[in-house]
Formats: C-alpha cells, structure tokens, sequence
C-alpha cells in the first residue's frame, strides 16, 4: 500500500497524491487531488514509519514537500478547495468547499503536529499549526438546524441547503475538530440524530448508505468509549455486513467504491453501495460491490475475522501491487461469474485508510 505514495507523490503532481491509478483499461492516473486523500497521505507517512515500511527521512520527505505545496494552494477562508488539479494546483470548477473534506483535512493536520513535535521537527508541526489555525468551520455551519451544510459554491457563494444529521456519518469527524477548537457550540453534538435500526436482534444507529466507510471512518482519528452507542453502532453494523456476505457466501464489506461499469473515458464509475439493513436509503441492497478498504476499517471491531475475509478475496485475485485492487463486483448483471469482476483501480484516499487502520490495529 506505502508504495502508491512512494511512486506517486512526485513533482510532476507537486508532491500531492493523485486521486486515483487506473491499470485496466490502462488510463493510469487521475492528476487531480482533494484534502481528504492529502489528509490520508500525510498521516499515512506517519503509519509508514511505525510500520517500519518506509525511512523515516523518506516519509518525512514527502510530508514536508506536501506541507511546501499547502501553503501555495489557493484556499477560501483558510478551506481547500475540494478538488485541484495536481499538475497546475488551480481548483477545478465548480470550485467548491466540502465540510467533510475540510473535517478529515483538520484532523489529519491535528495528529501530524503531534507527531511532527515528537519527531523534533517543530518548523513542520508549525506548518500544521499555519494552515489550521486559518481554517474557520464557521461559515459552514447552519446556526438555524445546527448542523452543517454539505458545502459551498464559492463561484455562486451559494451554500447547499441539504445538512449532515446523522451521528453514523462520516461528517462527525467535522463536528467533532470544529466543537473541540470553539467554532461551533456543543449544541450541534445534540442535534446530530441517534435514530436506530434492528436486524436479526441488535441495533444501531442508522446511517444514510449503510456503509463501512459512514460508521468507521471517523474511527481513524478517534477511540469510541466500550459499550457507548456509537462503539456498539460501529459493531452492529459491521455484523450486518459479514452476514450480508455470508448469506451469498461471499466475501464481505461494503462502502461507497468504484464498480465494473465504465464511463465515456473508460474510466470505472463511483457511487455509495452499502447494506439496506443500515440504510435510510432505498434499494442500498440491489447490487453487491466488496470493496477491501471497507474490511481493513473494521479491524477496530476484531482482526481474525477481517484477515480471514482479506484472504477470502485475494483468493479471487483481488491482490495488487498497491495492496489490494479498489473492488469486487459481484452484482447481477455486471459480473460475468460466481467469483465476480476485479474494479483493477486503487484510490488514494482508500488506501490512505487501510494503512492508517492497519498501523492503529498493530501499532
């Protein structure tokens, strides 16, 4: 998995992880970036080094180049944009800011000062301290509902009039760093709902795809207290997806991915996939798209079992140069054969997740 970032982040791409390497068809990389895959690389530095996959120097290196190119990068209230285009570092329109972007981009920034400090590299750390210190999740904020909006179009300064209000959301990365720095009042914690859904005896809070990645990605960044709702959600809902797999007899973990269909480009399509059993959602249950991220999230909610499924799908070839290729698409309709179509493209970002969740599991 370190290697993507070994051979990706170069100067062609001013050191920035590019979205996405396409092998089949070969369109190979995408040169456009956003702050959650820079967020993911720079703390996937960090797990390198307490894997002792990469030279200290070398993931340093690579973090101080990204810090470098940061501080040049046209921003809206101290905000990266969400997408830039890696070669020329010019926004792409429409130029838009997305709080959950934003969210991951802080709390990633937030856990490389610290590191940054205990590796005595304070000029670093003051960097973090930089380009934090200049981002206000303020403007983002709905003062009416108490929550935040999805974003904003800066060309049209149009904010989007659609809210994050689940606790199972990715988004409460966001909530969390903007409540904890005083942007935003305790209030909003309140206002996120704690609606629940029951499948076979458990329950858990819903979430809008019923994904992996909803329920699990904020886990990077933050412990949840044993038998709090959220730790209990978080097991309930990876429950949910290995019975999902295991009803097909198939591998399991499910979240939003690219899948085996193409575009005009012949690049692979991306969308949410998730379990309907979690999902607010309609029809989340119509195709079925494993993707490997989704079971490295889970190591948090035990190890066996996710090294077993891992092994299940490099069973069906699903292992690459860069760890594991994005996905398996096993959905009728689109898979050829029982053991499904390998998606032979990685994603920066979910890369960037295995190996952070692999480097909490281990280190």
């Amino acid at each position: 998995i370190w290697s993507f970032f070994e051979d990706f982040c170069t100067a062609e791409d001013n050191y920035l992880p590019p979205d996405n390497f396409q092998e089949r068809p070969p369109v190979g990389i995408a040169h456009r970036s956003s702050p959650t895959n820079i967020g993911l690389c720079l703390i996937s530095c960090l797990a390198a080094i307490d894997l002792n996959v990469a030279r200290p120097e070398a993931a340093l290196g690579i973090i101080q180049n990204i810090l470098t190119t940061l501080r040049r990068m046209v921003k809206w209230n101290g905000h990266l944009y969400n997408w830039y285009d890696t070669r020329t570092l010019k926004p792409l329109h429409p130029a838009y800011v997305s709080t959950v972007d934003s969210g991951n981009l802080a709390a990633c920034l937030v856990i490389l000062r610290e590191a940054l400090i205990e590796y005595g590299r304070a000029d670093l750390a003051a960097s973090c301290d930089e380009l934090l210190s200049s981002m206000s999740f303020e403007p983002l904020y709905d003062e009416a509902h108490h929550l935040f909006s999805i974003g904003i179009d800066t060309c049209r300064a149009n904010i989007t009039s659609s809210f994050y209000d689940l606790m199972a959301s990715e988004a409460r990365t966001a909530g969390f760093v903007a409540i904890a720095r005083g942007d935003v009042p305790r209030r909003h914690w309140r206002s996120l709902s704690r609606a629940q859904v029951e499948k076979d005896g458990y329950r858990g809070m819903v979430s809008w795809t019923g994904s992996m990645f909803e329920y699990l990605m904020p886990r990077l960044f933050f412990e949840s207290a044993e038998g709090s709702l959220l730790y209990e959600s978080m097991r309930f809902a990876v429950g949910v997806q290995k019975n999902r797999g295991k009803n097909k007899n198939l591998p399991w973990g499910i979240s939003e991915s690219a899948f085996y269909a193409l575009d005009p480009s012949l690049n692979y399509r991306y969308k949410a996939h998730g379990c309907g059993a979690l999902a607010l959602k309609r029809n989340m249950n119509k195709e079925f798209v494993v993707s490997p991220y989704s079971s490295f999230l889970a190591l948090c909610c035990g190890v066996k079992d996710v090294v077993k499924n891992l092994r299940s799908m490099e069973r069906l070839e699903a292992a690459g140069k860069y760890g594991f290729w994005e996905a398996i698409d096993f959905s009728e309709g689109r898979a050829a054969g029982k053991n499904g179509e390998v998606v032979y493209c990685v994603m920066a970002h979910h890369l960037g997740m295995s190996l952070v969740s692999i480097a909490n599991a281990l280190c």
